[in-house]
């Protein structure tokens, strides 16, 4: 990941990860906890990771007022589902959707942040989600392997 912020965000998500893991090994309801919260914040990082991506990719492209314009949408962007995420990138060029549609397609790439919003959202409603730290190690692989991809098409 080229992107500082976004390298940083996910450098600490691994880091908590990595402690979510060490510091509840034994106990199953400490490690739910830790599992809502990650979520939650692999949730953070697909909204914030794009937003970064793609600002930076339309300061790079465009005039001031424009970019000023397109950045104030960026931030009302929220709960990024794949078909939403699809739709965003398709703004920019059609191209770009269908090859990140055939990306997201494989490998689970597409349920995994499908399933890390829908968490998220059980979540904040207070609903019991059976997710765990290692389900959300999984879907965070999958989320920067996506984000990654997005990244190289705006360069």
């Amino acid at each position: 990941m080229e992107n500082f912020e976004v390298a940083k965000q996910i450098q600490r998500l691994h880091s908590l990860i990595n402690k979510a893991i060490q510091a509840s090994s034994d106990d199953i309801s400490l490690q739910g906890h830790w599992a809502r919260y990650l979520c939650v914040m692999v949730a953070g990082l697909i909204e914030n990771g794009l937003k970064e991506i793609i600002s930076e990719y339309i300061n790079s492209k465009t005039h001031k007022p424009i970019a000023n314009y397109s950045i104030s949408y960026l931030t009302k962007f929220q709960n990024p589902k794949a078909e939403k995420v699809m739709e965003l990138i398709g703004l920019f060029k059609a191209e770009w959707r269908h090859d990140l549609e055939a990306y997201l397609n494989n490998e689970g790439r597409k349920d995994a942040i499908d399933s890390i919003m829908n968490n998220r959202n059980q979540i904040a409603h207070g609903k019991d989600v059976g997710i765990t730290v290692v389900s959300v190690k999984n879907y965070l692989d999958k989320v920067i392997s996506v984000l990654e991809f997005i990244e190289v098409k705006f360069k």
